[in-house]
């Protein structure tokens, strides 16, 4: 996955991803906030070697031999120190004398000791809701464990022995002025810098999850096809009437213009390349709806326009125009009726339909027949543009065996609709084949998403949406800006 496609993917799951990092920053901040604030204060000391015990006398007199093994002795020993700390005998007489109320085991959460590396100190740091408490406790644990090492732990049978190792503080805990935690400006920025990384993870694994196409770059990522047109969700499609007679100056009607044109251009020159057979990868992507709005297109153009439903296993191209479908292409094929009584004129002179008809045979058999294949090489002679309406891949691959013969093959999905794994297995079957589309068109498009800009060039009807748009201005301002 290159980074184009993670921005593609945090593009389509921004809500996700955004949801992600406010739940993972409002936690951080509820955490962060209702912590309570600590001080922490840091005692140190110095470990030396004695040359002599109970002498008196310091490694500095001693012969470099000592010195040496002295040093050696002393890295030792203060390795131990760090979890000498935390144990009763250093920390129940600092609870005894400051007359804290808490156990060895509560104070001793609360305390921590380290040797940085390559030295001789001994840092003890004491973490504490009170700044003064905490800076007393931090000397105190400091006294007691330089007296637990230089003498207490050095004793036998009540004879005192000194201690080889002499610990000396050489920085007292002071009364810190600000609070060691929690840090709000580190915590926040943690949790923003993880609220992003688990948002792009969760945009991912919803992108991994989702079985549907929701952008038209989850169709060109799967067709090798330019995305020629776009259609809208919109109650204008599901009327009986296309959008090019019943709203010739909306939106709607735009969308189908523009796919007209883009697909004019898209289609090569050679024998039936005007003849565009329309399938999508499943049911229920509005392929049909596509075909009748794109037919009224062409014929809009004074264009000699037939569309054929050859979805005889369930067709719906008579009802959608809500005209007569018992007698069509069936009946054609099989020499019952002539072209005259099979095809019916739409609303225009230029504008013809062959209904689907009743099925009376196998329908592979009936659309590989050599009859099938006369009739659309005769068609394409006689109409300018043939648009013929197929079942869906899944269904039936009556759409490659058509575009296998020469006619170009628009693929139509929709999003929200379109399962990714049919439309991979169509886009499979149409490379095996050796069939290239003309190009996809998307269907149930989101309005807002498909028309940012929201400038349309509309007439009637359309300039007083447009007028909405733009905060209602008049009709010859608009015009003017228009010009």
């Amino acid at each position: 996955m290159t980074i184009l496609d993670i921005f593609n993917v945090l593009k389509k799951h921004l809500i996700t991803a955004v949801i992600t990092l406010v739940v993972v920053v409002a936690a951080m901040a509820g955490y962060t906030f209702t912590r309570t604030t600590q001080y922490t204060a840091t005692a140190e000391l110095l470990a030396t070697y004695r040359t002599s015990a109970g002498s008196g006398e310091t490694g500095s007199s001693g012969n470099a031999g000592e010195l040496s093994s002295g040093a050696n002795y002393i890295n030792s020993q203060i390795q131990t120190y760090p979890q000498l700390v935390k144990t009763e005998s250093v920390l129940q007489p600092v609870i005894d004398d400051l007359g804290l109320n808490a156990t060895v085991s509560d104070l001793a959460q609360g305390v921590t000791a380290s040797n940085p590396d390559g030295t001789m100190l001994v840092d003890i740091s004491v973490k504490n809701p009170d700044p003064k408490m905490a800076s007393n406790i931090a000397n105190a644990v400091a006294e007691s464990l330089k007296k637990q090492v230089t003498s207490t732990l050095y004793t036998d049978e009540g004879d005192k022995i000194v201690s080889p190792v002499n610990l000396t503080v050489v920085q007292q805990a002071y009364t810190p002025a600000s609070p060691s935690s929690p840090n709000i400006p580190r915590n926040l920025a943690a949790g923003v810098a993880c609220g992003i990384i688990l948002g792009i993870v969760a945009a991912l694994i919803k992108d991994l999850l989702d079985t549907r196409v929701r952008l038209d770059t989850d169709v060109t990522n799967i067709v090798e096809a330019p995305v020629l047109g776009t259609l809208s969700r919109d109650e204008a499609y599901a009327g009986k009437t296309p959008v090019i007679i019943a709203k010739p100056a909306s939106r709607e009607a735009e969308e189908v213009r523009r796919l007209r044109t883009n697909l004019t251009f898209a289609l090569p020159d050679g024998p039936q390349s005007n003849v565009i057979v329309v399938t999508s990868a499943g049911p229920s992507e509005g392929k049909t709806t596509l075909c009748v709005n794109l037919a009224t297109a062409f014929a809009e153009n004074d264009g000699k326009v037939l569309l054929i439903d050859a979805d005889v296993r369930n067709p719906s191209v008579s009802d959608k125009l809500g005209i007569e479908g018992n007698v069509g292409l069936t009946h054609l094929i099989t020499n019952q009726v002539s072209s005259q009584d099979a095809i019916q004129r739409y609303w225009k002179q230029n504008l013809h339909v062959l209904p689907a008809g009743t099925q009376t045979m196998n329908p592979s058999i009936l659309l590989n027949s050599r009859a099938m294949k006369a009739l659309i090489d005769q068609v394409s002679s006689a109409y300018d543009y043939v648009i013929v309406d197929t079942a869906p891949m899944q269904v039936a691959n009556d759409a490659a065996v058509f575009a296998k013969e020469g006619p170009e093959l628009l693929l139509v999905a929709g999003l929200g609709i379109t399962e990714k794994n049919m439309l991979r297995q169509t886009a499979q079957e149409l490379e095996t084949l050796d069939i290239h589309a003309a190009g996809v068109a998307i269907n149930y498009a989101d309005q807002d998403k498909s028309h940012k800009s929201g400038y349309y060039y509309y007439y009637g009807e359309g300039k007083s949406e447009r007028g909405k748009k733009h905060g209602g201005k008049g009709a010859k301002q608009r015009d003017a800006e228009d010009r």
